[in-house]
């Protein structure tokens, strides 16, 4: 098993977080590593998700639902190839922080027998996450100064 995880702390409410984080239409707008994703937010449904991966390889993957908690939790589980070489589970995670901030972590879990042998290529997508968040970061604040909640 390899495990990532990051974190960052947002100025604003988890529901405003989880509004630009659901709002799969935008994420061309802003995202740099998600570069599209469709489908419904439920849990055992499939989405479609375009990812901009190391050295800027984009792959297009399509996980299913495992947890949808509206202004908590957000995961899916990616099966590459067959769930017994390789299968990632991302998970998007809100807590509240200080101050009517919001903690969020981003992780990844990787399991099956490629998940060890492969453990130093999928560390790179750790700094992959961290753009994220930092790009989620200034999406909700360019929002919330676009409505002035």
């Amino acid at each position: 098993m390899t495990r990532l995880s990051t974190e960052i702390h947002i100025p604003a409410p988890r529901e405003q977080v989880w509004a630009v984080l659901t709002d799969f239409a935008a994420y061309p707008q802003w995202s740099p590593t998600i570069q599209a994703i469709s489908g419904a937010l439920q849990v055992g449904s499939r989405l479609t998700v375009r990812i901009l991966g190391p050295g800027n390889r984009a792959a297009t993957v399509a996980p299913t639902v495992l947890a949808v908690q509206p202004n908590h939790l957000l995961r899916w589980d990616a099966v590459l190839l067959h769930r017994g070489l390789l299968s990632g589970v991302h998970e998007f995670r809100l807590s509240d922080a200080d101050e009517g901030s919001t903690r969020l972590i981003q992780s990844d879990t990787y399991t099956g027998l490629l998940a060890a042998p492969l453990g130093r290529l999928l560390a790179a997508n750790e700094s992959l996450m961290r753009r994220q968040n930092t790009a989620l970061h200034g999406r909700v604040l360019s929002a919330t100064a676009l409505t002035g909640s």
